[in-house]
């Protein structure tokens, strides 16, 4: 015990130290609560004794008790505030004014010594000495406190110390005492009484024992059939007559009806309640029998059971102390706590199975709180079922009667309760994974159409909705065709958001969703974004099959395809199809409202949008899935807007007029029956002749007003665009041109015998056709007039296209013209052809680059080119004959063309030279043959200038016979000879055999010519030998 002194057998204390149990350094550990210890007996008893000894008692710090400051503080404080409100009170005490200059406040002078012995002076010195003495009580109550403590501390802390000690001690007493009775109770109830062996066997064997007592009790006569009926009649009528006149029932116990001796009350989705009574008088109790509920899962109550028994105890005495009203209100309120009961039974079962780790359940007194979608990030859902009152919210009492208390349920919904839902829960067949399904389908259904409605309506979204199954709540969206489409749903369990189909796409996008903080605003982002990647990677798949390539160099900002668009871009990607160069592309352009292709035409260092046209595929009707044909079809009818606009821009830069006009073919030709219907679909470009070709204005026209105009193709191989132009010709033109084409058809051109033509234009990619059409007209004009001239002069057509002619002109002449350049008409004949000779001055003609006319030659270059072939055919025949009569003579003669009207004739043995020319006289035209020695000097050949040249007599004497001679088609004049232009063959031989005649034997000296020249001065030129000239080359003149 604390502070007991120990003293040994003689009576003496121990020695302080002796005996005491030490620590493990040899220390002596402290004495328990201040006491001194001595133990009696020899040392080695002390360690044995001291081991008995209590625990030491368990100390209270500072952190128990208030501090003395504190009081003292508080005192302070209580005396400030008193002494503020006694001056407050000394202030509003009334003073009357005083005559000798005492202030109202007691202070002033005094006058002869007087004092002030006013009411109010004496009432305020009286208030001051009570508040003196009063807190002067205080604080001398305080001070000794404190001296108590100063000295008293110690001890006051041991004797706190034990009297805890004592109070636990009592406590830990009055527990034991408290749990040893209700052991005893307990065990009386599982106590069996001895089992009576004799009496069992002689009741078991002789049906009863002679030493129990017979009370001699006489049974009852049973009942017959009739008496049980009568009984129960009477029992049903007094039934009857008490609950319709005399009873009066709660209303919720309108629902009965009697039968069998008892009434049955019956609350619907709740209970029924069998009663009875003996008496019609209503003072009489009521007793219960029998209780079903009407719900399930409900347990069946047996007759025999504990529970039967205990509830059967509580309403006879409920029935017998307040009736039938507070029976309703005991058996209602215990069906609305077994129905929580229940939910929550089935709450923690669905916590443990399939909705682990996705719920949680909140037990609360009478209520059951069920979370849902734990794992989800943001504020919390979950669902409240309890009881409510039923008290309206205005609070006023219904002509009914008293509300009576119900179940409800409150859902909140991300931490909001949702109110203007209508949850229609089902409690009579209790089911809570029913009734969470029921919630989180009406959840479900919100998050969805908030997304529906964030998306944009553009896009196709249609929305799916169950009321009771949140797995067949979905959402479908669509960008583009149906093909492209993904549906989002949310997993009932754990409220993840899932999308389908799964892709790599569909993945980071399920991702994105489900993180993000606001998922629900996430949705139509995340959608929009992966069914435009889900479309722009099917493009490209489908894309690679036919070919295309992706642009590559510097990407263009999206904001430019924006603004060349006018379109909220998602996604876009530039493709080169084949033969497509640099600066055109094609672009599939993805935004809300699905993909749109566009013609763009770019610069490839700059990164700049020059044109953007959209390339439509159909007028009307649904959007064509993706696929290897849509692309080929888009490709074809992006070539043919493409070219249709470069054309176009030619033309506006030409000042131009020119229509355009969609044409649609609704019905397919073979072969194409599984075609899109933009692959039949093409535009055509009208434009008028006149600003076509370049006509005279005394010339007819020969086509009709316009020219239609067609995309026909591409090659991809020869990167060549080609158009096919169709026309009527007039029906004077068609006649002439029909026969045209069925002796030498060109290649390039068809002609009907209607007068219609069409021609097929071929030009680089992204260049007119402009040109190439003005150029091809130009060459059909051509092919027309020059056909035209053929057969006025009776010249034969070989050959014919719309960039040549071939044609005969002769016996053996055949000449071919070029027309493909516009330009520079080419002329090319065969080899040994006269008009070689003149082929240079022939080009120039037909060009219509030559002053030289013949007298009344047209003004058409191809009418002077076929005028000048027939006109200089015979004397071109003949210098040629001449040329070639003997082999290896190229200068005996050596003929020279100044131009197609002017010719000069050199011999070298003997020396003379000859100037044939075109002369008019009469309106007709001659040939004269001029001998150049009647001529100046300087005007003659370069050998024949020297002033010591003198010809042969005999030459001289023989040309002078030859000039006074007439032949048919031509005669001799003084100095030279006219002939017609059939006559001057014969003239020319006549000449030529005059001057061979004359030709010196042996060898012939030339004279030196006046200047230096390329032949020797005395050069020996033996009589038919090779001149040191070359073919065709004469002496400068």
């Amino acid at each position: 015990m604390p502070g007991l002194l120990v003293t040994n057998n003689s009576g003496a204390v121990a020695r302080e130290g002796e005996g005491r149990k030490r620590t493990h350094d040899g220390q002596l550990p402290p004495t328990m609560n201040g006491a001194v210890a001595s133990v009696a007996g020899s040392p080695a008893h002390a360690p044995a004794q001291l081991a008995d000894l209590p625990p030491e008692l368990a100390h209270l710090g500072p952190e128990f008790y208030q501090p003395l400051t504190k009081l003292l503080q508080r005192a302070s404080q209580e005396t400030f505030n008193d002494l503020s409100d006694l001056l407050h009170g000394m202030a509003n005490i009334p003073t009357p004014q005083q005559s000798n200059g005492v202030l109202a406040n007691g202070y002033g002078g005094h006058a002869n010594g007087a004092q002030d012995t006013s009411e109010a002076n004496k009432q305020k010195k009286l208030m001051l000495i009570k508040f003196a003495q009063d807190n002067r009580a205080k604080f001398i109550k305080l001070l000794v406190l404190t001296e108590w403590g100063r000295k008293s501390a110690i001890d006051i802390s041991k004797v706190i110390d034990l009297f805890q000690f004592v109070k636990g001690e009592e406590a830990a007493i009055d527990t034991i005492d408290e749990r040893i009775e209700q052991i005893k109770v307990w065990s009386s109830v599982a106590r069996q009484p001895n089992p009576d062996i004799r009496t069992a066997l002689q009741i078991l064997s002789k049906g009863k024992a002679e030493w129990i007592p017979d009370m001699g009790l006489i049974p009852p006569a049973p009942l017959s059939a009739e008496k049980v009926l009568n009984l129960f009649k009477y029992l049903n009528t007094s039934l009857a007559v008490r609950l319709n006149v005399h009873e009066k029932l709660p209303r919720h116990l309108k629902n009965w009806h009697v039968g069998s001796g008892r009434v049955t009350f019956v609350v619907d989705s709740e209970f029924e309640l069998d009663v009875f009574a003996f008496s019609e008088d209503a003072s009489k109790p009521w007793y219960f029998l029998d209780l079903r509920l009407l719900f399930t899962p409900a347990p069946s109550i047996a007759a025999t059971s504990r529970f039967q028994l205990f509830l059967k105890a509580q309403l006879d005495a409920t029935l017998a102390n307040a009736g039938l009203s507070e029976c309703y209100d005991f058996l209602h309120n215990f069906v609305l706590t077994h129905k929580i009961a229940v939910f929550r039974s089935q709450a923690h079962q669905l916590s443990r199975a399939g909705w682990a780790g996705s719920i949680k359940v909140e037990p609360v007194h009478r209520s059951l709180v069920v979370q849902y979608w734990t794992d989800r990030p943001g504020k919390k859902s979950w669902l409240e079922i309890g009881l409510s009152s039923g008290k309206p919210k205005n609070g006023k009492v219904s002509w009914k009667g008293p509300p009576v208390p119900c179940l409800a349920a409150r859902w909140f919904r991300q931490g909001i309760e949702v109110r203007e839902v209508n949850l229609d829960l089902d409690f009579h067949n209790l089911s809570l994974e029913r009734t969470l399904k029921r919630i989180i389908a009406l959840h479900i259904g919100h998050h969805l159409e908030a997304a529906r409605n964030a998306i944009s309506t553009n896009m196709t979204a249609k929305a799916t909705f169950s009321e009771m199954e949140p797995g067949d709540c979905s959402l479908g969206v669509s960008l583009g065709g149906p093909d492209n489409s993904t549906t989002i749903s949310l997993e009932p369990v754990t409220g993840r958001y899932t999308l389908k189909p799964y892709t790599p796409f569909s993945a980071r996008a399920e991702h994105n969703i489900n993180h993000a903080r606001d998922p629900v605003a996430a949705i139509g982002p995340n959608l929009t974004q992966l069914l435009a990647q889900a479309l722009q990677d099917s493009i490209q798949r489908h894309s690679q099959q036919l070919g295309w390539q992706i642009r590559s160099g510097k990407p263009l900002d999206k904001d430019s395809v924006k603004q060349a668009t006018k379109l909220d871009v998602l996604q876009y990607t530039l493709y080169h199809p084949q033969g497509w160069n640099a600066n055109w592309s094609l672009a599939a352009v993805i935004s809300a409202s699905g993909e749109s292709w566009w013609c763009l035409e770019t610069d490839s260092r700059t990164s700049t949008i020059h044109y953007s046209s959209q390339v439509r595929m159909k007028p009307s009707g649904a959007r064509a899935p993706i696929h290897r044909t849509t692309l080929a079809s888009i490709e074809r009818v992006a070539l043919q807007q493409l070219a249709f606009w470069v054309n176009k821009r030619a033309l506006v830069a030409q000042n131009i007029p020119s229509a355009m006009k969609t044409e649609v073919n609704l019905s397919a030709p073979s072969g194409t029956e599984n075609m899109p219907l933009g692959a039949l679909r093409g535009w055509v470009l009208f434009l008028r002749t006149a600003d076509l070709l370049v006509a005279h204005s005394d010339e007819d026209p020969w086509l009709e007003p316009s020219i239609r105009v067609t995309f026909h193709g591409f090659d991809a191989d020869y990167v060549k665009v080609s158009h096919i132009a169709t026309g009527t010709m007039v029906p004077s033109v068609a006649a002439d041109m029909q026969k045209l084409m069925a002796a030498s058809p060109p290649a390039g051109f068809t002609f009907h015998e209607n007068g219609t033509f069409a021609m097929l234009l071929t030009t680089p990619f992204g260049e007119p056709m402009i040109d190439e059409l003005k150029a091809r007209l130009r060459d059909v004009n051509r092919l027309r007039s020059f056909t035209t001239i053929l057969q006025q002069r009776k010249l034969k057509l070989i050959d014919s296209s719309l960039q040549q002619v071939k044609f005969q002109y002769g016996k053996n002449f055949k000449a071919s013209v070029n027309f493909g350049q516009e330009h520079n008409i080419q002329v090319h004949l065969s080899a040994g052809n006269p008009h070689n000779r003149i082929r240079t001055f022939l080009v120039e003609i037909i060009n219509e680059r030559s002053p030289f006319f013949l007298p009344g030659q047209e003004r058409t270059g191809l009418d002077r080119f076929c005028e000048t072939l027939l006109f200089t055919r015979p004397i071109l025949s003949t210098l040629t004959g001449l040329e070639n009569a003997v082999p290896g003579n190229l200068h005996h003669p050596a003929v020279r063309a100044h131009h197609i009207g002017h010719y000069r004739i050199t011999y070298a043995n003997p020396l003379c030279s000859f100037d044939v020319k075109l002369k008019a006289k009469e309106d007709r035209t001659y040939w004269h043959i001029e001998d150049n020695i009647k001529r100046q000097p300087d005007t003659r050949p370069s050998l024949e200038r020297n002033p010591n040249h003198k010809r042969l007599e005999s030459l001289q004497s023989a040309l002078n016979t030859l000039f006074s001679k007439q032949e048919q088609g031509w005669f001799g004049i003084r100095a030279g000879i006219l002939a017609d232009i059939n006559g001057i063959p014969n003239a020319l031989r006549a000449l030529h055999q005059t001057v061979i005649a004359c030709a010196a034997g042996g060898a012939y000296t030339l004279p030196p010519p006046i200047c230096q020249h390329r032949i020797p001065p005395q050069m020996h030129i033996p009589l038919q030998s090779t001149q040191p000239y070359p073919r065709g080359a004469t002496p400068r003149s």
